[in-house]
């Protein structure tokens, strides 16, 4: 992940930056991987990978998770660094996903019971594409009640009509004693697979703000400004600078209104950079359908009793903390 996350400060991804620390984490993974089928109770029990239906599950919940976690952290940087609120109103309109999920987490959980998870999960990958693709629209001055927010409802429903049916998929198929280990694997799937498009993201992001002209120059026009102490000097400096010279020169001496303009085009221009990121997303969340088709589509039998587990004992409610 830090490999990764240097890409764009490195400019490249054939730096010792990006290679060394890439190149150790992988080798560390991989280690980690072969010592954990020694134990026999190991931290992660990638034994119960042999179980086919959790290991479509699994598969399904990390290409999720890196799809849509690392998709959705850049929607309150939009908010923040595009329309300039704070982190609270950012957050409070966050709630609009969260408000969608919460519509279809507990309808989503009856159905699995009833229905095969195959038959549920595309329904809602479907919303998540559908709305990454609408993302792709946003400018600096899209609405927020009229577009943005509808949008991320919607995401929101098709989140919690995806979450909840895989990980009832994947524990359905498994032994009351592999339960806890199966709750336990599929958690760090889910938390490494939103870590990785975390990174991706961010770089897709930082990268396309970067190639953004008017960005680069209004950031190097600010830094020599700083350094200027006679005003008889700006114009020489402004004129290394042509995009942003362009965009104040409207405005004439009223630097006031040049300088405003200059931070709305700066807004623009970034809200590009966010709208070209939400394709990637949109692509990483349209190759989750492939292993979603391997989901189960036929009813599935519970396997929580195969072991012996008495089934009054199994009801017997748990405290969760």
């Amino acid at each position: 992940l830090y490999g990764i996350s240097s890409i764009p400060g490195e400019g490249t991804f054939f730096s010792s930056k990006v290679i060394i620390p890439g190149t150790i984490g992988l080798l560390l993974v991989i280690g980690f991987i072969f010592y954990s089928f020694k134990p026999a109770h190991p931290l992660l029990d990638l034994r119960l990978f042999k179980n086919r239906n959790l290991t479509v599950a699994a598969l399904t919940m990390f290409l999720f998770a890196l799809a849509f976690f690392g998709g959705l952290l850049i929607v309150p940087t939009y908010f923040q660094e595009v329309r300039g609120e704070s982190t609270t109103d950012a957050g409070l309109l966050m709630a609009a996903q969260g408000l969608g999920a919460m519509v279809t987490m507990p309808i989503a959980g009856a159905l699995a019971d009833k229905f095969p998870v195959g038959r549920i999960v595309p329904f809602g990958l479907v919303g998540i594409v559908t709305g990454m693709f609408l993302l792709t629209q946003i400018d600096a001055h899209t609405s927020y009640w009229g577009y943005i927010l509808p949008v991320l409802f919607l995401m929101g429903l098709g989140m919690g009509a995806t979450m909840m049916p895989i990980m009832t998929s994947a524990l359905k198929s498994l032994k009351a004693h592999d339960v806890a280990r199966g709750s336990t694997l599929l958690n760090i799937t889910q938390q490494i697979g939103s870590s990785m498009g975390v990174a991706i993201i961010s770089v897709v992001l930082t990268t396309g703000i970067k190639n953004q002209s008017l960005i680069s120059q209004a950031q190097e026009f600010g830094d020599a400004a700083k350094k200027v102490t006679n005003p008889a000097e700006m114009p020489a400096i402004l004129a290394k600078f042509p995009e942003v010279a362009q965009v104040i020169a409207k405005f004439g001496a009223d630097q006031a209104a040049g300088q405003a303009a200059l931070v709305q085009a700066i807004r623009e221009a970034m809200a590009t950079a966010f709208a070209n990121t939400f394709w990637v997303a949109a692509f990483l969340v349209l190759l989750t359908l492939i292993p979603a088709a391997f989901l189960p589509r036929k009813t599935e039998e519970s396997h929580f009793l195969d072991d012996g587990v008495d089934e009054d004992e199994a009801q017997v409610p748990v405290m969760m903390h």
